[in-house]
């Protein structure tokens, strides 16, 4: 195994982690069934703190999809599938449903973690050296 590989794991180990902490996992009711939540607003905290959590598994789909010809469609793909995981988990709590809008704030806020990393970071490794730095790519 490759250390980018090796290094891309860390990561994604410890966002995941973090995204967990963060994600609220808690249903007080059974479970069962499938709910659909219709009164959450556009505009609740909780719609920050969605866009925040998948920004970061945006970046990291965008970087590890950096050489295909669609980073950043891969990117907000694989920065989407945390939040829509949870929505499902939410989905079957009793006390809790399924968020569409929930699931657009962790979309958008992985496709703008796809887009920052694809627009700023650049990865160049030749025979004699590695180069990570900031630049701006053009392919979407």
């Amino acid at each position: 195994m490759t250390a980018t590989f090796k290094q891309a794991g860390v990561l994604a180990l410890m966002l995941a982690a973090s995204s967990a902490a963060h994600a609220g996992l808690d249903c007080s009711g059974s479970r069962g069934g499938w709910r659909m939540q219709t009164s959450d607003s556009w505009t609740g905290t909780d719609k920050l703190t969605h866009f925040a959590v998948s920004a970061p598994f945006g970046a990291l789909g965008a970087y590890l999809t950096r050489d295909t010809e669609h980073p950043v469609v891969y990117g907000t793909l694989i920065g989407t599938v945390p939040g829509l995981a949870k929505e499902i988990f939410d989905g079957t709590c009793s006390t809790d449903g399924f968020s569409y809008k929930d699931l657009a704030a962790d979309a958008l806020g992985a496709l703008t973690g796809s887009v920052l990393t694809h627009w700023v970071i650049t990865y160049n490794r030749t025979a004699r050296s590695t180069t990570i730095g900031l630049a701006y790519t053009n392919r979407f």
